[in-house]
């Protein structure tokens, strides 16, 4: 059953292969498995590479992410798929940590009889009036060797209060991800109860930390992904109860947010061989960039990323163009505080793709103009489930429902082509479910062309579709581009 459709096709080829595989091995919606999979490399990188997008502008690479889907879309599946690489480092490391504590425990022991021993020795010696120097000087050198605490590498929180998050955070390894299959629990607990540190946390801001019967430390530098997969109502009851605070401190307006369309209904098993090779390749590069990203950690060196000449003013063209969006008139005038991160957003994913998938030196014109294409699909998802209609249009009519969907599909042609327009036929092979019965499709275009939202012509003997763009939609933001 088809979607609203996520770009894959402006993504990566190794990246493209990935979804496709994961997608035959799992037969869940193409958006959710695209999304987890920015979101695990998002985990992984986060590290290790901030992002310059201009001079003075420096910051994370830390994405958050909320995908609305069913019960039964398959979404612990998918997740499971991706982030087994993850698992697997997690479950290596909380080995290593156990061992370590154990060794950790005997220096502990060994510290305190030889320092118990010294001590009383430095007593007897200052009762009676001895030199004491020698002493002094083993208590000295006894304390500048004493045992170091093992760092704990924990990648995942799955639940946890803020407060649990900002010690943890505070420690050695500072780089997590607060990631969930089933976020029901997220939003009904209190993990995200302290919306202002999650937003000073997507900001890479420094954290101030006050601790009973302590003082006070600073999270520096932590970095933190959310990638939150839930079912409608618990996120609904979510905003329902938090609406002023999420949206008037930005909070909603940083996560990337998207509602796949459903599968059910359409998995049917026909091929048992499924190809895993990209995937394992996948698995691989998230193992070697964690490790990487472990190191750079401890040494406190982060990657920092710039645009080449091309790719900053195709950044600043994006920029610009969602600013003059947000005008009364605009496509974005309801949702400016979404649109102010957007750019930003963009940023981030663009550095995410080059540095995930290897390529050298600095951030190229081709990945940003793949950020570009994700950042315009979430926008069209955020304006779709945030719009001010009384209540969301999570279900729309017929004619509105397929206009929105050759929109789509033509603006993507016209990216991939040149040509804004499709064949009729593929609307019955590929469009939403119910519109691939002619009849039915034929009725809804007959509707749109006397409606005037649509064109139908011919070319040779080959029925085409175009849309009329009567209401603008964020891919016009394509226009005008010297690509």
């Amino acid at each position: 059953m088809s979607e609203n459709e996520f770009p894959t096709g402006m993504l990566p080829p190794s990246m493209q292969e990935v979804i496709s595989e994961v997608r035959n091995l799992t037969q869940a919606p193409v958006s959710m498995i695209a999304v987890t999979a920015l979101s695990v490399i998002a985990l992984a990188c986060q590290g290790a590479i901030d992002v310059r997008r201009m001079e003075g502008l420096v910051g994370p690479t830390s994405l958050y992410f909320i995908i609305k889907a069913l019960s039964g879309e398959r979404k612990s599946t998918v997740e499971k798929v991706l982030m087994s690489a993850i698992y697997q480092f997690e479950q290596e490391q909380h080995e290593i940590y156990k061992k370590n504590v154990e060794t950790y425990n005997q220096e502990m022991e060994i510290f305190k009889v030889r320092k118990k021993a010294l001590l009383s020795e430095l007593r007897v010696n200052t009762r009676k009036c001895r030199d004491t120097s020698d002493v002094v000087e083993q208590l000295s050198e006894l304390h500048r060797s004493y045992p170091k605490s093992p760092v704990r590498y924990k990648l995942i929180f799955n639940d946890v209060t803020p407060a649990a998050m900002k010690e943890y955070l505070c420690g050695d390894y500072n780089s997590v991800g607060l990631m969930s299959h089933e976020a029901g629990s997220v939003f009904d607990s209190h993990a995200l109860r302290d919306l202002p540190f999650m937003n000073q946390m997507w900001d890479g801001s420094t954290v101030s930390v006050q601790r009973k019967n302590a003082d006070e430390i600073l999270i520096k530098n932590a970095r933190l992904t959310l990638s939150l997969m839930t079912q409608p109502k618990p996120f609904n009851k979510f905003i329902m109860r938090n609406d002023e605070e999420a949206r008037g401190n930005g909070f909603l307006a940083r996560f990337l947010i998207c509602e796949p369309g459903s599968t059910q209904g359409y998995r049917l098993i026909e091929n048992q061989n499924i190809s895993t090779k990209n995937l394992k390749s996948f698995q691989n590069r998230l193992m070697e960039i964690i490790k990487k990203s472990t190191e750079i950690l401890n040494s406190g060196e982060k990657k920092c990323l710039r645009f080449t000449n091309d790719a900053e003013k195709l950044w600043i063209k994006f920029h610009n163009d969602t600013e003059v969006e947000t005008r009364d008139t605009g496509l974005l005038a309801d949702f400016k505080d979404y649109a102010s991160k957007m750019a930003d957003n963009m940023a981030r994913i663009a550095a995410l793709l080059h540095y995930f998938w290897g390529y050298p030196g600095d951030i190229s014109l081709d990945a940003v103009i793949s950020a570009r294409a994700i950042c315009l699909w979430f926008g069209d998802e955020h304006i779709r489930l945030f719009s001010k209609s009384g209540e969301q249009k999570l279900i729309m009519n017929d004619e509105n429902e397929l206009w929105e969907w050759i929109n789509n599909y033509c603006n993507q042609n016209l990216v991939k082509t040149g040509r804004p327009y499709m064949k009729k036929n593929a609307i019955l092979q590929l469009g939403p479910n119910r519109f691939r019965d002619k009849t039915t499709l034929d009725n809804t275009l007959t509707a749109l062309l006397l409606n005037g939202r649509i064109q139908v012509g011919k070319e040779g003997r080959t029925t085409i579709v175009k849309p009329k763009m009567i209401n603008k939609t964020p891919a016009e933001l394509l226009q005008g581009l010297d690509l």
